[in-house]
């Protein structure tokens, strides 16, 4: 029989710790967030909504100085500490925390006792199959959409009540896009339009101390390795020549393909870091988007602007990771795009949008009620009852789900 692993059973130990104190302790009138990565973004926005009314500890695995800029401009940004989320400064502010927002779990997920508030930020809707995630216990979890909203009780172990859909905190970004230096700083062209093109992934590659314990998968195979898609994007890099709009790749940060083949200039999480932007930064300063199976599309639909689908293995996708919804195809809020053709009038309709157009996805928003109004991480905090800073009572918690 094989030795008990040492450094398992001290972890196993530190959370029952956790969790005891959680249980015994006074919860005091301050909030701990966590995401995952450091830098995702409905986290972030959270750390930022919350400086403006209550002190925050953002607990984190890089170094803390690496991530000031996120914070850069923050009103209340002398509430905020960040601190190491292997700490023990970090426990204590968890285990004393009124409210705690994760995106993946936090410190095992225990259920939160009565005098605490633990939401779920999530990391987006959108209509890829996923597994239960009831074991991350939480009071709320957060939505973008009604349509996606509805499968939460059943994935994510809440009641009704305890689904808000307030939209995710990330869409704020938006409201602060990317500038013209940073945009030079990424070889883009501030002076002219740039369409995003934004695929999710099909075979994760997890880099990093973070992520190195966690199983890779495929769920369909590379785009990139395809001639055809090869060939489609370098046609698609003249339209774009021709019409005056950049086509950029943004891969997914788990995405084991690189795109390097596909003629387009690719803009990685790395590229953002050392230009200090947020994607969604990049994406509201976008003229159109281009995704697949992606959230982002979700999201995006809070800017009004042009979404175009490419999705060259839809039929592979559907039998291999699945889709949660039927009637994709007439449920996106744009065309799917195949032939150099589709492209061109894509983008042309990124430059100067068709009534048509927009009337789609019109009608794509209100089919899959999603929240597009700004503010979303203020909407979130009224239904969770943190107190505004002009009004220190504790207003009564408030679902805004269905």
């Amino acid at each position: 029989m094989a030795p008990p692993d040492l450094a398992a059973l001290v972890a196993r130990g530190k959370l029952l710790l956790l969790r005891g104190a959680l249980s015994t302790l006074p919860a005091r009138e301050h909030a701990v967030v966590a995401g995952f990565p450091d830098d995702e973004g409905n986290s972030v926005e959270t750390v930022r909504a919350l400086a403006r009314r209550i002190p925050v500890a953002w607990l984190v695995n890089d170094p803390p100085e690496s991530l000031e800029w996120l914070l850069s401009g923050a009103e209340g940004r002398d509430r905020i500490r960040v601190v190491p989320k292997d700490s023990r400064a970090g426990y204590l502010a968890y285990v004393t925390a009124r409210y705690v927002f994760f995106t993946h779990g936090l410190y095992g997920s225990p259920p939160a006792p009565r005098s605490r508030t633990f939401v779920n930020l999530w990391h987006g809707d959108g209509p890829k199959m996923s597994k239960r995630f009831a074991d991350i216990r939480s009071t709320y979890v957060v939505a973008g959409t009604r349509l996606w909203g509805e499968t939460r009780p059943l994935y994510f172990g809440v009641d009704d009540g305890g689904v808000l859909v307030t939209g995710n905190p990330r869409i704020d970004q938006f409201t602060r896009p990317v500038r013209g230096d940073q945009m030079r700083a990424l070889g883009l062209d501030p002076a002219q339009p740039f369409v995003l093109w934004m695929p999710t992934y099909r075979r994760t590659e997890y880099r990093g101390r973070r992520l190195a314990r966690v199983r890779n998968w495929a769920d369909a195979a590379d785009l990139s390795e395809s001639e055809r898609v090869r060939r489609l994007t370098a046609e698609v890099a003249q339209a774009g020549r021709r019409l005056g709009v950049t086509v950029a790749v943004k891969p997914h940060p788990l995405d084991a393909d690189g795109y390097g083949g596909t003629g387009l200039p690719v803009i990685d999480n790395a590229d953002l870091q050392r230009a200090q932007v947020t994607h969604y930064q990049l994406m509201g300063r976008s003229s159109g988007l281009i995704t697949d199976y992606s959230s982002v599309w979700t999201d995006y639909l809070a800017l009004d602007r042009p979404i175009g689908f490419y999705c060259p293995d839809l039929e592979e996708y559907e039998a291999e990771r699945g889709l949660n919804v039927e009637g994709y195809r007439d449920l996106i809020p744009g065309p799917l795009l195949d032939s150099p053709a589709d492209f061109e009038a894509f983008l042309g309709d990124c430059l100067d949008e068709s009534a048509q157009s927009r009337a789609r996805r019109a009608r794509s928003t209100t089919r899959v009620g999603a929240e597009t109004r700004f503010g979303a991480g203020d909407r979130l905090l009224d239904a969770v009852g943190v107190p505004r800073r002009t009004d220190r009572r504790r207003p009564e918690v408030e679902a805004v789900a269905r």
